[in-house]
């Protein structure tokens, strides 16, 4: 039977899986969350590192951090859109942001 989600989406859930689990261990809501570029032939996208690379890769992820940091705005969503950094336009129309909760 074929995968029901494809291999960059699986990356992608598996890294907000991760980082759900950390912000839960650290006494957080357990939310991560990780924006899977699909990737385009002839097209480059820069990672928060500084790679480029033209395939499907997680190019941002992290965690709720509202009650570790007292935050009203630190959600998932925002930490991996920030750790994505700035992209051009292309780049986000070309991308998933997954966001699971574990408990």
């Amino acid at each position: 039977m074929p995968s029901l989600i494809s291999d960059a989406d699986r990356l992608g859930f598996e890294s907000a899986v991760a980082h759900a689990q950390q912000s839960y261990d650290e006494g957080g809501v357990p939310i991560g969350a990780a924006l899977v570029w699909h990737g385009e032939e002839g097209s480059n996208v820069t990672t928060s590192d500084g790679d480029s690379d033209v395939g499907s890769r997680v190019i941002g992820q992290g965690h709720n951090m509202r009650i570790q940091k007292g935050s009203a705005i630190l959600h998932a969503e925002i930490s991996a859109l920030d750790d994505a950094g700035r992209q051009k336009p292309d780049v986000y129309r070309n991308a998933t942001i997954v966001s699971p909760v574990t408990s």
